[in-house]
């Protein structure tokens, strides 16, 4: 009975069936990797929506009698770094030779944007400058925390209710959306759109994540979900590409709506996850889905032994737990406050220094690309090195070498070297790091969470890395206390990583838990 037992679990007879990696997985994960690639789009592309802008006042009407220069020259005073108040016209035509700090000042009534880089962003079209340049950062945040938003609850659903059917509909929901949006005329409505977006895209993270980690295992399950990141860093590239063709974020937006309406082919193209459907008990539904990828896997034999194993076992009964139910066990309400911890400074981290690596470099479009591919460098090594060491040394290793990078970075004196080479191959060193600890942390986040639970789990717990990615304007800024000082607190952080990794068990080689009581016992053994 016990030998029976065990081949009811979902794990057990799912790669019996169909085996650790095939034909079927392949192509599955190649699916859920490419979700990547519009992910990054949409949470990275205020880069390129909105970038540093110069502007200036329009001269008006009645000022005839000099050329836009000089009027740039004479109509603001000289300490403001944009001309958001300018000296009144008016008084200002009849008194040129006043002394000009008794002329009083009022607000510029029309901008001018400087288009030698973009046509046309969001600031220009909405005058998102001045007492309005606060909405450039808003709309950022709106989209993490749709992104937040999202993935909770996505996450919620496609545990009870399937991978696949949650999953098409944020695909479906981020497409139309992102066509609504680059037509949109109206700020606040582009925001109420953006938000919706957000959230979808937040679903498709978690969802596409889970699905890439359930079909594979044995060595596959380690290396496959670290493949499915390395797209995002091919989408920064994609995505700075089609900028410095287009220019213009309108054209940039229906580009990439474009680009993600190829997604909704995955309605024909992506099946349940059957590890899902053993774990809930839908036993039939599962054999359906088994019988399709085992043929795709030339292992039919190994289906009806499959077959027979699963009508020794009873249906289970559906305990699909939410992440506050990790919370109330002693070993799984640890590992989440830990896992918790470690996403926010990871978040922290990568977003707050992404920010500074776009400073360093003066291109914007070469900057951003360069940052896709070492992204992209950075996940195959993680690929190589996790495989050998296990989950958390290979943490601790990109940990490591992202806290030693900022302390170089401070160390090393700016402007010494030409093009400021050595800071800015310790910004890139850094990066990498920070680009093998997503990944590496995402897979061991995944594997410490049960099947039925796993992506309630994986939402709550990455919930941390959003809300750091709204923080991290305000670290930025810090810069303005004292020069640097976002660079010391990012160094820090990483260093207290290594801290908190240490009382999380291994998982490297051991089957993932199934139900709450597997995962609450799995440090125990």
């Amino acid at each position: 009975m016990q030998s029976k037992a065990e081949d009811c679990n979902a794990d057990n007879l799912t790669f019996k069936v169909l085996g650790e990696f095939g034909k079927w997985q392949f192509w599955i994960s190649i699916y859920m990797a490419l979700l990547k690639l519009p992910l990054a789009w949409y949470q990275l592309n205020i880069i390129f929506m909105a970038p540093p802008q110069n502007f200036w006042c329009a001269k008006p009407a009645i000022f005839t009698i000099c050329s836009e220069e000089q009027w740039r020259q004479i109509c603001s005073p000289k300490n403001q770094e944009h001309p958001c108040l300018i000296f009144d016209p008016e008084i200002l035509l009849i008194e040129l030779n006043i002394d000009r700090p008794f002329i009083p000042l009022v607000p510029c009534q029309k901008f001018i944007y400087d288009k030698s880089v973009f046509n046309r962003t969001i600031t220009s079209d909405w005058n998102l400058v001045c007492s309005r340049h606060w909405l450039i950062h808003f709309t950022q945040c709106i989209m993490m925390w749709g992104v937040l938003l999202g993935g909770i609850v996505f996450g919620v659903i496609a545990d009870k209710y399937g991978r696949k059917y949650p999953l098409m509909i944020g695909i479906t929901i981020q497409c139309l959306l992102s066509f609504i949006c680059s037509v949109t005329t109206s700020y606040w409505c582009f925001l109420i759109i953006w938000c919706g977006l957000a959230i979808a895209s937040g679903g498709i993270g978690i969802i596409s994540f889970v699905i890439s980690m359930e079909v594979v295992g044995g060595k596959w399950r380690t290396i496959m979900p670290i493949v499915y990141q390395l797209p995002f860093g091919f989408g920064n590239t994609i995505m700075a590409g089609l900028a410095f063709w287009l220019r213009d974020w309108r054209k940039l937006e229906f580009a990439l709506a474009t680009l993600s309406s190829i997604y909704l082919l995955y309605w024909h193209l992506v099946p349940e996850s059957p590890r899902w459907l053993l774990a809930t008990g839908q036993n039939k539904k599962a054999l359906n889905v088994l019988e399709k990828a085992a043929i795709q896997n030339n292992r039919e034999e190994y289906y009806e032994a499959g077959l027979k194993s699963l009508t020794r076992c009873k249906t289970r009964i559906r305990n699909d737990p939410g992440f506050i139910e990790f919370f109330k066990s002693r070993n799984m309400r640890l590992k989440t406050l830990l896992l918790s911890l470690n996403w926010f400074f990871t978040g922290l981290a990568f977003y707050t220094f992404s920010q500074y690596l776009g400073l360093i470099g003066e291109n914007i479009f070469l900057t951003v690309a360069l940052s896709g591919i070492i992204f992209v460098a950075g996940g195959i090594t993680c690929i190589f090195i996790i495989t050998k060491v296990g989950r958390k040394i290979t943490i601790w290793i990109y940990q490591i070498i992202t806290a030693f990078c900022f302390i170089f970075i401070l160390i090393i004196p700016k402007n010494r070297f030409k093009n400021d080479w050595p800071r800015l191959l310790s910004a890139g060193s850094g990066f990498a790091g920070l680009a093998g600890t997503v990944p590496a942390l995402y897979l061991y986040t995944g594997e410490l969470f049960p099947t039925v639970g796993r992506n309630a789990g994986v939402a709550g717990v990455t919930t941390f890395a959003r809300i750091a990615s709204m923080v991290a304007p305000a670290v930025v800024s810090l810069d303005d206390i004292r020069p640097d000082l976002p660079l010391y607190l990012l160094a820090i952080v990483s260093f207290a990583q290594l801290i908190l990794i240490i009382p999380l068990p291994e998982t490297k080689d051991r089957p993932l838990p199934d139900t709450l009581e597997q995962a609450e016992q799995f440090n125990k053994s």
